[in-house]
């Protein structure tokens, strides 16, 4: 009788101390949270350049037909395009992989 109540006691114990534990993780994850929301909101309020509000198409319009006719001869426009697709088949390989790569 007295071997089955220390078992139970020392049984509630460590249930106590997991329990606390997992508030202390709990506690931590929320502050986590709040400060991780706290610098995205500081991001956010960061001004766009008008540079690029208008993305690549405008940066490419304004410039010289010249410049503009050595870029794409240079194949500036393919290789962005490789560089999205192999950035569109890394995030696809990723979700298919259930993110293990």
């Amino acid at each position: 009788m007295l071997q089955e109540f220390t078992t139970w006691l020392l049984s509630l114990v460590v249930k106590v101390f997991a329990a606390l534990w997992d508030f202390v993780a709990d506690a931590f994850i929320n502050i986590l949270d709040l400060l991780l929301s706290a610098v995205v909101g500081l991001i956010s309020l960061i001004p766009l350049p008008a540079f690029i509000s208008g993305g690549l198409q405008s940066l490419f319009s304004s410039l010289d037909p010249g410049i503009l006719y050595l870029i794409t001869s240079a194949g500036l426009p393919l290789g962005l395009g490789f560089i999205g697709a192999a950035y569109v088949f890394k995030l696809i390989r990723k979700v298919v992989t259930l993110f293990q790569w």
